[in-house]
């Protein structure tokens, strides 16, 4: 005789099993939270535990803190100044600030130095690009004339920390004296502009020799000056920012070469300038916060990226410049800009009277 096996179906008996346990997991959880849960009542029987202590205890710092002992400033205002001196920038009264050591500005003299030593041999080089220019002119040949025009101009952009320091003198070299929309027939419109001009607008080469000989004559008159210029530290630290600054504004928009178009060429040179600036500051930038690494990472980005771009030993004109390129140049003078900002506030020379202790005056 056959006995009948009877089975569950293993399926529905795990189902059952886990239901059966989350009820169990719910009724330890209700029961622990019961017995940790303070107490409401009033003095009354109720249910539940009593807490211990009070049911609310005052905060002894409650209010608002309005003065800080020794500061005549406010707290909000102290806290400013505070918040200021840590992020390395200014005060509220607008003062340069800096928790590192202020450097003697004597210290400055020799990059001051340094620097005029290689302003004078660019100078000396631009002398006689323009008087081969002269000579170019005299030959006939607008293309040569062109060239030679470019070599000129190009050896004395790398002179990008003069600018500001000779007043007319400048002006008339630069070819912007008489401002950026001089007439032809205006007798300050003279110099690389007033060449550059001529080069590019089809005028007779030979009437812009007396031009080319007014730009030697000037050069030598900047030659002479260099020397005896006064360079303060804080214009000498912030030259830097100030060169890459305009070169984009002026040289890269094609602002200042609107007729060769050679912004591209001026840029670099004046690029060359910062890069011996920076070269100059070094030793007083060293071990002092992660500046010198900074502003040396992004001059060298920009200084490949402009290697990169140079063909046989010619810039491209703005007009022959790539979208991409663009992009990278706009991308790395903004890392540079933020990189040179920081070098005045690395090198003060003034000390900041830091504000006073919490404790008190001390």
């Amino acid at each position: 005789m056959s006995t009948r096996r009877s089975f569950r179906r293993p399926g529905r008996l795990r189902g059952l099993a886990l239901v059966a346990g989350v009820l169990v997991v719910v009724a330890i959880g209700v029961f622990i939270g019961s017995a940790l849960a303070p107490s409401h009542s009033d003095g009354q029987s109720g249910g539940g535990v009593a807490s211990e202590g009070p049911a609310h205890v005052d905060n002894p710092l409650a209010g608002r803190i309005t003065k800080v002992v020794g500061a005549d400033a406010s707290a909000a205002r102290y806290g400013e100044e505070v918040a200021a001196l840590e992020d390395f920038e200014e005060n509220l009264a607008g003062e340069k600030i800096s928790d590192l050591s202020p450097i003697p500005a004597a210290r400055f003299q020799k990059p001051v130095k340094e620097y005029k030593a290689y302003a004078h041999g660019w100078i000396e080089r631009t002398i006689r690009d323009a008087k081969a220019l002269r000579i170019t002119l005299a030959g006939g040949s607008r293309a040569g004339a062109q060239r030679a025009w470019e070599k000129a101009w190009g050896d004395y952009m790398h002179l990008g920390a003069d600018y500001g320091l000779f007043g007319e003198l400048e002006e008339e070299l630069d070819g912007t004296a008489g401002g950026p929309r001089t007439s032809p027939s205006d007798p300050s419109f003279v110099g690389f502009r007033r060449l550059e001009w001529g080069l590019w607008t089809g005028r007779p080469l030979r009437s812009l020799s007396s031009y080319d000989d007014r730009l030697v004559h000037d050069l030598k008159r900047l030659r002479a000056a260099v020397p005896w210029v006064e360079i303060d530290a804080l214009d000498y630290a912030t030259r830097g920012h100030e060169i890459i600054e305009d070169a984009q504004r002026d040289l890269m928009s094609g602002m200042d070469v609107p007729w060769s178009h050679q912004g591209v060429l001026g840029t670099a040179a004046a690029l060359a300038s910062v890069e011996e600036v920076f070269h100059t500051l070094k030793p007083l930038l060293s071990g002092r916060e992660d500046t010198e690494g900074e502003v040396g990472n992004w001059l060298l980005r920009l200084h490949r990226l402009f290697d990169s771009m140079r063909h046989r030993g010619s810039y491209p004109t703005l007009t022959q410049m790539g979208e991409r390129e663009h992009e990278q140049f706009n991308g790395y003078v903004t890392g540079a800009l933020g990189a040179l900002q920081m070098v005045p506030s690395t090198l003060e020379t003034e000390l900041y009277k830091a504000p006073p202790s919490i404790g008190g005056k001390g």
